[in-house]
């Protein structure tokens, strides 16, 4: 991880109008929160910490979060990119972190103290309710997901396909798997290895086609259908 010294301001202003966690201050309030800003880099498979206190908020590139359970094994929690913010628990809190978080790709964020930032935030309404909207649909997400544990593997890996970007293209919808197939399928509550075989389930019923991350959707409505239950 690279700290990067305070000199350019464009990069510190253009990090904070990109979250919409600022989305609701001037612009002249947007800029104080840029001169508080600490810019630091992370090449993918880098942990970022530590990150007591911290917030930071993702200018490029992306970083998963996940935790570690008692046996060992990591469990990722979801994924975040340009806009995004991570660190937002011990950042309120205070208190050391209960997750990794770890960049998925060439990452540069903006960083924040608890110190800096937090009088701020006290005396800006609209920056707590963006955090607090902000961590209401990250709940919703999650309880979405907890919803979905009782479906089939290839019904959630279906709902999943369906939620990411891509293109259309004469021969379906493609898209492209966000991080590594190990870390898709502790996202979804799975291993690797079910992960592997409900994808193979897929691609059996000609649902869709894989050439390493990229997956061409060939029956949109099919998939939609099966990630409905």
């Amino acid at each position: 991880m690279k700290t990067l010294p305070l000199t350019d301001v464009t990069e510190h202003v253009s990090c904070v109008r990109l979250v919409p966690l600022f989305g609701g201050l001037s612009a002249a309030d947007q800029d104080a929160v840029g001169a508080l800003a600490r810019p630091t880099t992370l090449e993918r498979g880098e942990a970022f910490g530590p990150a007591t206190g911290r917030l930071a908020v993702v200018h490029r590139g992306q970083v998963k979060v996940s935790r570690l359970s008692a046996s060992g094994h990591e469990r990722v929690l979801r994924l975040a990119g340009p806009g995004d913010f991570v660190g937002e628990g011990s950042f309120l809190t205070g208190e050391a972190p209960s997750y990794l978080i770890e960049a998925a790709a060439p990452t540069r964020m903006c960083v924040f103290s608890r110190a800096d930032l937090a009088p701020l935030i006290a005396s800006h309404p609209s920056v707590a309710m963006a955090m607090l909207r902000s961590l209401t649909q990250r709940l919703d997400d999650a309880e979405h997901r907890l919803s979905l544990a009782s479906t089939s593997r290839p019904a959630r890996i279906a709902g999943y396909l369906l939620d990411q970007p891509g293109s259309a293209e004469e021969s379906g919808y493609r898209v492209r798997l966000p991080m590594a197939k190990k870390d898709t399928a502790s996202l979804l509550g799975m291993t690797p290895e079910s992960f592997s075989r409900g994808l193979d389930a897929l691609r059996s019923k000609g649902l869709i086609a894989t050439s390493g991350a990229e997956i061409t959707l060939r029956d949109v409505d099919a998939l939609e259908e099966l990630a409905a239950g």
